[in-house]
């Protein structure tokens, strides 16, 4: 799980004020979404006091975060655990990043995930709003940096 974190907050960052995400949001810590997610009443109110709150209540917020990104991957994907770790943090990434939703709309992904075809399943994280809206280059370009869907995609592929 110390990966899983590690990845989250490289993709997320560590905020212990609230500030808008790209997608207009409320969001506190490591993308806890505030205005989708209530705070626990004892992070609210010390919020609510100071206006910031601890790293140690980031820490339990991503602890909450990541033990519903699991529960929501294995329901999704119900040969999870067969998966190497790689790509169960990459799917519980995506999970956390765009909620069962929106994970749930990678039909193709899934299917080819369920038949064990790893390459078309990363294409179709390729092949995605998810790729275009979070960096990934586009078709046969490369700027030199690993952006969070291309780090995903790869993941996903290499395993």
């Amino acid at each position: 799980m110390e990966t899983l974190r590690q990845q989250l907050t490289r993709h997320e960052a560590r905020k212990n004020r609230p500030y808008r995400c790209s997608r207009g949001y409320l969001t506190i810590g490591v993308g806890w979404n505030i205005d989708s997610w209530k705070l626990p009443p004892i992070i609210a109110s010390f919020l609510h006091i100071h206006g910031y709150i601890t790293e140690e209540m980031i820490d339990q917020l991503l602890d909450i975060q990541i033990e519903a990104a699991i529960a929501d991957t294995k329901e999704i994907f119900p040969n999870f655990s067969t998966f190497t770790e790689r790509r169960q943090n990459a799917l519980m990434d995506m999970v956390f990043n765009m909620g069962a939703t929106g994970v749930l709309g990678f039909k193709k992904m899934r299917k080819a995930i369920a038949r064990g075809d790893w390459n078309e399943a990363a294409e179709q994280v390729r092949d995605s709003v998810y790729w275009r809206q979070l960096g990934g280059d586009p078709a046969g370009t490369d700027d030199g940096k690993l952006e969070r869907p291309e780090e995903i995609a790869m993941m996903i592929r290499e395993g």
